[in-house]
C-alpha cells in the first residue's frame, strides 16, 4: 500500500501517516532497498579498515556457505601483516547492504588466520574477474542442478601463478556436488576432478 496511491482513501492516507510518524519516533525505517556486495566491492570497504602498508598484501578471499540463492552473506579477507603476531590480519565485511548500512564490517582481528600459510600476495591489478562474474561463468557453460550453496575462495597458490577462484557447489546432503577453477584474469574455466586443485 503506498501513500500516494489513487484508490486510497483519505482515512487510509492518514493511518498510514501516522504509522510512519509512530515508526519513526520509535526508531523504525521503512524497508531499505538492499544489495549484495561483490568481492572485489566488499574489499574496497576492508581496505579502509587497514593501514596503507597492508592494503595492497591480500592473500585469500573466502565466503562462508550461500543460500540457494548462491549469492554470499559475507566475504572474508586474509592479509599479510607482519606487523601482527600471527603474520595476518582477517577482516570480514558484510556482503548484504542496505543504503542504511552500507558497508558493515563484521569482524576485525589479528590473530593467525588459518591456512593461510604457502598463499602469496595476489596482485590486485590482476584481479579482473569479480565474484559474480565467475558464478555467471560457471552458469554459462554448466548446468549446476540440485544444487543448493555454494562456497567460493580466491587465492594464489604459488609465486608464479594468478590468482584463481575456487567455487564450490553443495547438494541438499552437504556433498560436494562440482568445483570449478576460473582465472580471475583470463576467466578461463575448468571443471575440478578428485584431487584436482
Amino acid at each position: 500500500m503506498k501513500l500516494l496511491d489513487p484508490d486510497l482513501t483519505f482515512d487510509d492516507r492518514m493511518m498510514l501517516c501516522s504509522l510512519l510518524s509512530l515508526g519513526c519516533a520509535f526508531g523504525f525505517s521503512p524497508p531499505q532497498e538492499t544489495a549484495t556486495l561483490t568481492a572485489l566491492r566488499a574489499l574496497k570497504i576492508a581496505q579502509r579498515r587497514l593501514r596503507p602498508e597492508v592494503r595492497s598484501k591480500l592473500l585469500s578471499v573466502s565466503s562462508p556457505r550461500t543460500s540457494a540463492s548462491l549469492e554470499p552473506d559475507a566475504w572474508r579477507f586474509v592479509f599479510f601483516d607482519p606487523g601482527t603476531s600471527g603474520k595476518s590480519r582477517a577482516v570480514t565485511v558484510a556482503a548484504r547492504t542496505s543504503s542504511e548500512h552500507p558497508d558493515t564490517v563484521e569482524a576485525f582481528s589479528g590473530q593467525k588466520a588459518e591456512g593461510s600459510s604457502g598463499l602469496h600476495v595476489i596482485s590486485q591489478a590482476k584481479w579482473v574477474i569479480d565474484s559474480d562474474a565467475a558464478l555467471q561463468k560457471v552458469r554459462g557453460d554448466f548446468k549446476c542442478k540440485h544444487v543448493v550453496s555454494a562456497q567460493y575462495r580466491l587465492q594464489r597458490a604459488g609465486a608464479s601463478k594468478d590468482a584463481f577462484w575456487l567455487i564450490e557447489f553443495f547438494g541438499d546432503k552437504d556433498e560436494v556436488l562440482i568445483r570449478f577453477r576460473i582465472d580471475a584474469k583470463s576467466g578461463d574455466l575448468r571443471q575440478l576432478h578428485e584431487g584436482d586443485e
